[in-house]
């Protein structure tokens, strides 16, 4: 994402594993300023679209009253509020003519303060308003000026976003690596319909940090991550993260999947194998934090437990090791009063305590309200 005069990564000096390909398009040309600058980050966001289910929620009588069917419109609202989200206020701000006319009194941005629950909207806030457009005195809009300034100004918007800066997990071993972590591949069961099939899956790294740009002013530092909108997630889907590492492919659904583990209130480390949207979703979240410490309830199926490599060390193809130490475990998947957990854990690390201490049920809860987004 940067000009080649900024950065050349297929100069053979700074990748010499690129050097026997051949890339015969030329590397885009734009400037730090472009994938950096806030108002292209919320261009490269999807424009909102609820699905059926939310809609049903959000036009009901009363959103915020629990269903007690087990329809999908149930678990969508269901979702929605382990988010941490009052729906009546998401509803008003949400859907025309449900703002009563001297305003509701409740939370602007739609969080519910009185129970924030798993508390995913300390982050992504559910809604923003705008404010006047920048698009005001635009001459090439010509006659549509006036549409378009009121239609993009003092909206509510539900981009699920604070676009502020967080701290993302942290493995010294591979963040101060000369070069990033060659792929591996690692033997993952998932368990299907009660039945258990076993795949190669690309090993998912848990560490986010990169430091390829710390020596460009006014950039974020390597561990600094700015919320990504949600907003039009359900439909654009994978691939996720800052780094699209989270991927889903027709191509290798089958063969080599991405894969890494999770945890909920049954199961610690679990093995996760990324072949439809809600598996990729569940990575994404994971990988939030660093994976919890193993304990008595991590799996056992072939995959299982902290994600250490093999050898507890990975050989990249040119030469050079990255080496997690006598423990990798204490790094990989530190104890939570560890020191360690305390400076290399995410921001999020209590959120996404709180979501792995959810049942299975409640998790794909929230996973079926970010499909409906």
């Amino acid at each position: 994402m940067a000009n080649n005069n900024e950065i050349k990564i297929a100069d053979p000096k700074i990748a010499p594993y690129n050097k026997n390909c051949k890339n015969p398009i030329d590397d885009p040309e734009f400037h730090l300023s472009t994938p950096f600058s806030e108002r292209n980050f919320l261009r490269l966001t999807a424009p909102p679209e609820f699905g059926s289910n939310l809609l049903a929620v959000l036009n009901s009588k009363n959103p915020s009253q629990p269903r007690s069917d087990y329809s999908r419109a149930a678990s969508v609202q269901r979702g929605a509020q382990l988010f941490g989200i009052d729906l009546t206020a998401f509803a008003n701000r949400m859907i025309p003519g449900r703002m009563p006319s001297k305003g509701d009194g409740r939370d602007p941005n739609a969080i519910n303060q009185s129970d924030r629950m798993v508390s995913c909207v300390s982050c992504h806030t559910p809604v923003q308003r705008t404010g006047r457009s920048p698009a005001a005195g635009d001459p090439s809009l010509g006659t549509d000026a006036a549409a378009v300034v009121d239609i993009l100004s003092y909206r509510w918007a539900p981009i699920f976003s604070d676009l502020i800066l967080h701290k993302g997990p942290i493995i010294d071993a591979e963040r101060f690596a000369p070069t990033p972590r060659d792929p591996i591949l690692v033997s993952r069961t998932t368990v299907v319909r009660s039945n258990r099939l076993n795949f190669k899956t690309y090993d998912l790294p848990r560490n986010l940090t990169d430091d390829i740009f710390l020596n460009q002013k006014a950039t974020a530092k390597g561990e600094e991550f700015r919320t990504p909108p949600l907003m039009g997630i359900g439909k654009v889907g994978p691939p996720f993260l800052h780094d699209g590492s989270v991927y889903l492919s027709t191509l290798t659904r089958d063969t080599t999947p991405a894969g890494t583990v999770f945890t909920n209130r049954e199961v610690t480390n679990a093995p996760l194998v990324v072949r439809s949207v809600d598996d990729a979703l569940r990575a994404a979240i994971e990988l939030h934090d660093l994976p919890a410490p193993d304990d008595y309830k991590t799996s056992k199926l072939p995959g299982g437990g902290c994600p250490v490599p093999p050898g507890g060390k990975v050989f990249n193809k040119i030469g050079n090791v990255i080496n997690y130490g006598s423990s990798p475990k204490d790094v990989i998947c530190p104890p939570y009063n560890s020191a360690i957990s305390k400076t290399h854990r995410s921001e999020a690390r209590e959120v996404i305590g709180r979501f792995r201490y959810l049942t299975p049920y409640d998790q794909q809860a929230i996973i079926d309200f970010l499909k409906e987004l």
